[in-house]
């Protein structure tokens, strides 16, 4: 009680000029129109996010699996004009349900499949058929799985059916701008001689092959909730593009997909799993964002498993630390950006049994620190939900670090922010200490509280800046190792 008439007389003394109410729930807030609002409070304009962006960031964790004919040469890919030879590809032991497994050790929500990579091997049955230069006589696309060891499975339908036993969201990694079969790189046919193994045929060929092997595995394999244009597309296959992806998903998130998706996610400009800080939901740079823009195109970090930002799985490849890629977790998640991690089956179709430990290890520090929260005794929210104060009256707690999770339902609004604890053994009662301060929450920010563990009776978040009224969904401090 000693605790609560300070805070009330700290608060109106502090905020003597501000009314200000306790608040039993949230407020909403304005409903949404368009793709941005204007905000009353600031008449700025504020992006608006689909439905669709709110639950695939809400989910925090994915992977993107990296499996396909590269699996089997020592380049990580296929660089220059290489075209593996398709008999290479015989996974004998493959198995999806034990893909599936360690996405749910590592805690993983979605997983999105290459389907086809830059060496232009299409892990799914194709029908498409295609002129070849200068001939014109047609012929099937026989760098698929249909004409390797393998030509009895569909990859890409055990991977639907493995996860949606165990409730994972799905999606599918199909590169538009590289084909090495096709000599194919940038998104064009390229004009020098071709390699062993490469097909000759026009631009306008590529294009229709594209178009046609995406209405396949667009349609085969049900609705999915990640598409993935790994570097983009071309001038002229962004309208042909965007028409399809409205016709057959329109409601999946697509990465690289500012200007063929209305729900786009944008890529932050590096593969090493390290946002920036601050990391925006709103804005379509490859980068950190942009606060004023109205496009609300949230972050998606990928990063490897191995080290050397090798995504295939490597004969000689290590593993990053733990330690890594507990700092990889905050510095992707912790600075609201979705972390899509790297799985790699190796050679037989499994999960290595070291690869699949590391996974659960990230995934058990995770649980374990930030599955459950030191609890308070009463939480005060005031100014106009400005300040959240968590209060612990009758037993101070040690604590290392605070989680704070914005409702960005009416988009992301607060600028800057505080983080405050009054220490259990201080002198002053009204005495506050700042541990940490930041601008962009988003969907998550996670502060590791540079001074270490505090003993303390009271810890608050003090929004210095919003353009609109705040909505806070969670505000939460812990205890870690």
């Amino acid at each position: 009680m000693k605790i609560i008439l300070f805070l009330l007389f700290f608060l109106i003394s502090e905020y003597e000029s501000h009314s200000f109410r306790y608040l039993q729930e949230q407020e909403p807030g304005l409903s949404p129109w368009g793709k941005y609002r204007i905000a009353p409070k600031t008449g700025v304009k504020i992006a608006l996010p689909t439905p669709e962006q709110l639950q695939w960031q809400a989910q925090e964790l994915g992977v993107l699996i990296h499996f396909n004919i590269a699996t089997y040469i020592d380049d990580d890919g296929c660089t220059g004009q290489i075209v593996p030879n398709i008999s290479l590809f015989k996974p004998y032991l493959l198995n999806t349900d034990n893909w599936v497994q360690t996405m749910i050790d590592f805690g993983a929500q979605y997983a999105v499949l290459v389907g086809k990579h830059a060496c232009g091997f299409h892990m799914a049955p194709t029908n498409v058929t295609f002129p070849i230069n200068p001939s014109g006589r047609n012929i099937p696309y026989t760098y698929s799985i249909d004409y390797s060891p393998m030509k009895s499975r569909d990859v890409l339908g055990e991977f639907i059916n493995s996860c949606k036993k165990k409730q994972i969201r799905t999606g599918f990694y199909y590169t538009v701008v590289s084909n090495n079969w096709f000599n194919v790189e940038r998104g064009f046919i390229q004009n020098r001689s071709l390699q062993p193994g490469q097909m000759n045929i026009t631009q306008k060929t590529y294009e229709n092959i594209v178009l046609e092997q995406l209405r396949e595995i667009w349609t085969r394999y049900g609705t999915l909730e990640e598409i993935w244009f790994d570097g983009g597309y071309t001038a002229d296959m962004k309208e042909p593009i965007t028409n399809l992806l409205a016709e057959l998903q329109p409601q999946a998130i697509a990465f690289n997909g500012y200007g063929v998706s209305h729900n786009p996610a944008r890529w932050i400009g590096t593969e090493m799993g390290v946002a920036p800080d601050p990391n925006w939901s709103t804005g379509v740079t490859e980068d950190g964002g942009d606060p004023d823009s109205p496009i609300f195109c949230p972050a998606e970090c990928d990063t490897t498993l191995q080290n050397n930002d090798r995504w295939f799985w490597g004969p000689k490849a290590t593993l990053r630390p733990l330690s890594e890629l507990i700092q990889v977790y905050h510095e992707t998640v912790g600075r609201n950006c979705i972390l899509m991690l790297d799985l790699t089956p190796d050679r037989t179709g499994l999960i290595p049994p070291e690869y699949a430990r590391r996974y659960k290890e990230l995934g058990d520090f995770i649980r374990s620190c930030y599955g459950t929260s030191v609890p308070s005794t009463e939480r005060l929210v005031v100014d106009d939900s400005s300040l959240h104060v968590l209060l612990f009256d009758s037993t101070p707690v040690t604590v290392d670090r605070s989680v704070i999770q914005e409702d960005q339902t009416n988009g992301q609004v607060i600028r800057e922010y505080t983080i405050d604890v009054q220490l259990a053994n201080a002198t002053d009662i009204n005495e506050w200490i700042t541990v940490a301060k930041g601008t962009s929450v988003g969907n998550k920010k996670i502060d590791v509280w540079s001074i270490g563990a505090q003993l303390v009776s009271g810890v608050r978040l003090n929004i210095t800046k919003s353009v609109d009224k705040p909505v806070i969904k969670a505000f939460t401090v812990h205890l870690c190792n």
